[in-house]
């Protein structure tokens, strides 16, 4: 009984001072959190300026290529988070894709004279046009390593 006592009345001791500690980290003024960081105004401005509230819209969405991963990666400006990876020429098991028999189908349009390249190198991502103008509908982005070339609807 004892020991059990003493076990708990250091669990309660350890979360009360967690907890206060937690307090007074959150009770931190913005001019405490500045000099403790040494910060400027343009520091903050510029953090700012990139800062998107988490529920809230980015003003842009931009697709990049995922290099040798075989992917597109696509992300919110100014917030620079990670919205999706889009799986291209290789598999994406976060996702899924090409793991089941619909995009392996996909995936197996890209093999070369019956052999199978499950990888790639993705590069240039370029958003479809109309009369001059980006629609948005479609993405392609090509494969430097291979051959080949995919359009994302």
């Amino acid at each position: 009984m004892k020991k059990f006592v003493v076990k708990s009345t250091t669990m309660l001791i350890a979360a009360g001072l967690g907890l206060s500690a937690a307090t007074a980290w959150s009770a931190e003024s913005l001019q405490d959190v500045m000099k403790r960081r040494n910060l400027s105004q343009q520091d903050l401005l510029a953090a700012s300026k990139t800062y998107v509230p988490t529920g809230k819209r980015d003003d842009f969405v931009a697709f990049s290529s995922g290099g040798q991963s075989g992917q597109v990666i696509v992300y919110g400006i100014p917030s620079m988070r990670i919205l999706k990876y889009i799986g291209v020429f290789t598999p994406e098991p976060w996702q899924g894709y090409g793991f089941d028999e619909n995009s392996k189908a996909v995936l197996r349009q890209g093999n070369i004279d019956g052999k199978e390249i499950n990888w790639g190198d993705t590069h240039h991502p370029a958003i479809s046009e109309t009369q001059g103008k980006y629609d948005g509908q479609f993405l392609f982005i090509n494969d430097k390593a291979n051959p080949r070339l995919a359009v994302i609807d």
